[in-house]
C-alpha cells in the first residue's frame, strides 16, 4: 500500500491566524490515522490539501516518500470521500459506485463489478442499485459516497467525516465494516470525525486538531492517559476530563475540594508557578465507601455534598460543586477565550458505580488515585506531569 507524510504544512487563513498551523504527520502504510476535533478546527481543508483540492502556503507532502506539492489531483490517486456526498445526479447507485474507478485507464470489469456488489452489501445499499440520488436520504446517500471511495483501488483514502450522516442506530455498523474493508486490504486511510469515541475506536494513530493545529497524535491509549496538554485532556472523554484551579503552596498542591501531596519532580517541573490547574479524569474518582475506593492505596480525598445525581445504568455521575475566586475566574475565561472552546466548570463530575445509593444533598467521600491526577500549566497548556 501507500505511505503518506506532512511536513510542516502550512495554509495561510483570511486573519493572522493561518488556517493549517505546521502540520507534521506520518500515516504508515496500511494504517488508519484518524483526525478528531470540534467544527471548525481545519480538519476538512486539511484532507482537500492532501488531495491537492487546496493549495499549501508552504510545507511538503509525500505519498510514499515522493513529493507531491506539484502533483494533480489525478497524479496523486487519492480517493476522497466529501461531506457534501457529491453524487452524480443523472447516474443510478450502482454507476456512482463505479464512477470514480471507471476513470482510470485498464480497470478490469468483472472485477470492479464484483467489488461493487461486496461494497454495496456491506454497506445495506444492495436494493438501492438502480435508483438515482434523488430517490435516497441523505444517509444512504452518504453511504454511496462512502461506497464510491471503498470500491475504488487508490493510492491511499481520504474519508471526511464519512458516518456523520447516520442514525445512531446504524452508525456504528456501518463504521465497523468500513474498518473491516480497510484492514483487510491493508488500505493506508485517513478518517475525520467531530466524535471523540468514534476517532478512538476506529484508527491505528489519532490525531487531535484544533484551530489549524495538531495538539498531538499517538495510540487512542497514549492520547486518553497521557495527555499532551489541556486542550487533549478537556476534549477527550465523555465526560471529559475535570479540570479545576489548583495553587502550589509548599509541597502541596491546594485544590478547590482536596489538597494533593507533590513529589520532588513534579514539584521540580511546577516551578514558581502560583496557579495551574489540575486534572481528574470522572472514572478516577470513586466512593471511599465502595470496593474500588478501598483498593486505592496512595490517594487524594476529600468529602463533599452531591449537588446533583445522573444515572447511566452501568454507571452514574456525581455532581460535586465548588467555588472559584473571582481572580481565577478571570484568568481561567482568557484561557478558553484563547482556545475558543469550553474547558472549565464549576464542578467536579465523578463516575461511580451503578450501586452507589447517591441522592442529591447527601454527604460523599471521594477518593482518587494520585497517580491519576494531571497537572497543566493554564498559560501553555502543558502537561507538567508528563517528564520532559
Amino acid at each position: 500500500m501507500t505511505s503518506i507524510e506532512v511536513r510542516h504544512l502550512m495554509t495561510a487563513g483570511s486573519g493572522s491566524r493561518p488556517a493549517l498551523d505546521d502540520i507534521n504527520l506520518t500515516v504508515p502504510s496500511g494504517s488508519t490515522l484518524a483526525i478528531t476535533g470540534p467544527s471548525g478546527a481545519g480538519k476538512s481543508l486539511l484532507l482537500r490539501t492532501l488531495a491537492g483540492l487546496e493549495e499549501q502556503t508552504s510545507g511538503d507532502i509525500l505519498v510514499d516518500d515522493v513529493v507531491v506539492n506539484a502533483v494533480s489531483p489525478r497524479g496523486r490517486d487519492l480517493a476522497m470521500v466529501f461531506q457534501d456526498f457529491a453524487l452524480h445526479p443523472h447516474l443510478d447507485v450502482f454507476d456512482n459506485l463505479a464512477f470514480s474507478s471507471t476513470l482510470r485507464r485498464g480497470f478490469d470489469r468483472a472485477a470492479l463489478s464484483e467489488r461493487i456488489q461486496d461494497v454495496a452489501d456491506f454497506l445495506a445499499l444492495t436494493d438501492l442499485l438502480g435508483l438515482s440520488p434523488a430517490q435516497l436520504d441523505d444517509a444512504q446517500k452518504q453511504r454511496v459516497a462512502l461506497g464510491r471511495s471503498l470500491v475504488r483501488q487508490a493510492n491511499a483514502y481520504l474519508l471526511d467525516s464519512p458516518f456523520s450522516a447516520q442514525s445512531d442506530r446504524v452508525r456504528a455498523h456501518v463504521r465497523s465494516v468500513t474498518a473491516q474493508w480497510q484492514q483487510e486490504g491493508e488500505r493506508t486511510s485517513i478518517v475525520t470525525t467531530n466524535s471523540v469515541e468514534e476517532a478512538l475506536s476506529i484508527a491505528d494513530r489519532v490525531a487531535v486538531m484544533h484551530q489549524g493545529f495538531i495538539h498531538q497524535v499517538g495510540t487512542p491509549r497514549d492520547l486518553y492517559e497521557r495527555p499532551a496538554d489541556m486542550f487533549v485532556a478537556g476534549y477527550l472523554g465523555a465526560p471529559p476530563m475535570n479540570l479545576v484551579p489548583a495553587f502550589p503552596v509548599g509541597q502541596q498542591l491546594v485544590m478547590p475540594l482536596a489538597t494533593m501531596l507533590l513529589d520532588g519532580p513534579l514539584l521540580e517541573r511546577i516551578g514558581d508557578r502560583g496557579v495551574v490547574v489540575a486534572g481528574i479524569r470522572p472514572e478516577h474518582c470513586y466512593d471511599a465507601s465502595g470496593a474500588g475506593g478501598a483498593a486505592v492505596s496512595d490517594r487524594v480525598e476529600f468529602t463533599t455534598r452531591i449537588d446533583d445525581v445522573e444515572w447511566r445504568g452501568s454507571s452514574q455521575f456525581a455532581y460535586l460543586g465548588y467555588e472559584i475566586e473571582p481572580a481565577v475566574s478571570e484568568l481561567l475565561d482568557e484561557v478558553e477565550e484563547l482556545l475558543e472552546f469550553d474547558l472549565f466548570q464549576n464542578f467536579l463530575v465523578a463516575e461511580l458505580a451503578a450501586d452507589s445509593t447517591l441522592k442529591p444533598g447527601m454527604s460523599i467521600r471521594v477518593v482518587i488515585p494520585r497517580q491519576k491526577v494531571h497537572v497543566f500549566d493554564p498559560e501553555t497548556g502543558e502537561n507538567l506531569t508528563l517528564p520532559r
